[in-house]
């Protein structure tokens, strides 16, 4: 494994990613992203309807440590993602993508 694909490499450059995405975008101290692990189709509705999101493809066997390496250095408390099925037969969906946002700024 290259050390680009290690889980603490891909979390400190998605942090840093951040960093700089809040300082273009004027962050206030008081404003937070919210970090998601996404499937495909979650990361372009995320897209579709926040600005600015930061969104990054993560290897599958790396993501859930990338995910709470991400969640560590941001100071977030990590919560159990939970998975809305209306059919219990359907197959569980691959997260491929961290995905971050602001709830409160909402495209227009």
């Amino acid at each position: 494994m290259t050390d680009k694909q290690t889980a603490h490499y891909k979390a400190s450059e998605y942090v840093y990613d951040l960093g700089n995405t809040a300082l273009e975008n004027g962050f206030k101290p008081d404003e937070h992203w919210e970090v998601q692990m996404a499937t495909a189709a979650e990361k372009k509705a995320f897209e579709k309807l926040y600005y600015p999101t930061v969104a990054t493809s993560v290897l599958p066997e790396l993501l859930k440590a990338t995910f709470a390496l991400v969640k560590t250095q941001l100071n977030q408390v990590m919560k159990a993602q939970t998975v809305k099925s209306s059919d219990r037969f359907a197959p569980e969906p691959v997260y491929e993508y961290l995905v971050a946002f602001n709830l409160n700024r909402v495209r227009r």
